[in-house]
């Protein structure tokens, strides 16, 4: 029964919605705390990349600077280099030759791609390349040329796949005609008279009386003072097996028809004059090939010009015969370096 009578205590209701709002208020700041903190370690982290990046640069500036020389000389070599190519590139241009096998038939010069024959071409002749051309049905590209032919500038059109560019250097291409000349030279002088030198000087008559007959000779100078000196000249550009004549010095006291050398007054005298004749339809005329320019020896294919049999043209006035008027022979040479001489080894001389 006490319990019964006994009061109950109120207790005063358990205000949910205020407790939710104090919540919430401390979950918001929870959030905002956070996201200041990741925006700080954000700045923090930005600041020290920054940082970082300036450093390798700082770094990298240093390097940069202690390698300017070096690479300054590189750049010196690689400029030199370059202007070697340049020189390369300089002395091979745009030359071109006529290449051939053993076919010496001209290649046709036209007045336009597709135009009329103006002129020939024969094996090895040089010439520029001006311009490179589409190909036509007869051809599969063309070059516009430019060249000397017999003291005359012609310009025209000739197929490509008959000319080849030229890539031997100039001067290497200089220097083998220079000797190829030389050798030419001997031969021509020496087939029927005495071989003297590229530059004979004043003419001396010596008389001959035998056998109840008198004769007049004719002897010229020569640069060279001693037949020892003369042969010394020779072999700087010509093979000893390739001289054809004896080289033999005789007595002026006791001299002889047709004798080759005699040494008067302290100089050498050549024979200038033959017994007989010579015909020959050369016209001086030559081209070459250089096929190897390597360990010291130049070799490479060599053409000759000549008038044809039936040719009325006249061999000191070129100019004025036509293409049907020549023909071609081909040979071969061979030029080796002797003693710092470029000297003619082996060559088909022409007759």
């Amino acid at each position: 029964m006490d319990n019964e009578n006994k009061p109950i205590m109120e207790t005063e209701p358990f205000d949910y919605k205020e407790d939710n709002g104090d919540m919430k208020m401390k979950l918001n700041r929870s959030n905002d705390d956070n996201k200041k903190k990741i925006i700080m370690y954000v700045v923090i982290g930005v600041v020290v990349l920054i940082l970082i990046l300036v450093m390798i640069y700082i770094i990298l500036g240093n390097k940069k600077d202690n390698t300017t020389d070096n690479k300054k000389n590189d750049v010196d070599i690689v400029s030199k280099n370059e202007d070697k190519d340049k020189d390369k590139d300089t002395n091979k241009s745009n030359m071109g030759y006529v290449s051939c096998d053993d076919n010496t038939s001209l290649l046709n010069v036209r007045n336009s791609t597709s135009g009329d024959i103006i002129d020939g071409l024969s094996c090895y002749k040089e010439v520029t390349i001006e311009e490179e051309l589409p190909g036509t049905d007869n051809c599969k590209k063309w070059y516009k040329v430019s060249y000397v032919k017999r003291g005359s500038n012609y310009t025209g059109y000739a197929c490509g796949t008959y000319i080849k560019v030229e890539d031997i250097d100039k001067n290497t291409i200089k220097t083998a005609k220079e000797v190829i000349d030389k050798a030419n030279n001997y031969y021509d002088n020496s087939v029927l008279k005495a071989y003297c030198g590229e530059n004979p000087g004043e003419t001396k008559t010596i008389e001959y009386n035998e056998n109840g007959n008198s004769f007049k000779g004719y002897y010229v100078k020569s640069e060279y003072k001693n037949l020892e000196e003369l042969k010394k000249h020779l072999l700087t550009f010509l093979d000893e097996s390739l001289i054809k004549t004896e080289l033999k010095l005789s007595d002026i006291n006791n001299k002889r028809m047709y004798d080759d050398y005699y040494e008067i007054d302290g100089n050498l005298y050549c024979r200038n004059y033959s017994g007989k004749g010579r015909l020959t339809r050369y016209t001086g005329n030559y081209d070459i090939e250089i096929i190897n320019s390597r360990d010291s020896r130049i070799s490479g294919n060599i053409v000759y010009e000549y008038l044809t049999e039936e040719s009325s043209c006249d061999v000191k006035n070129l100019s004025k015969c036509s293409n049907s008027n020549f023909k071609y022979e081909l040979g071969k040479f061979n030029i080796d370096k002797v003693d710092n001489n470029y000297v003619v080894t082996k060559i088909d001389f022409h007759e």
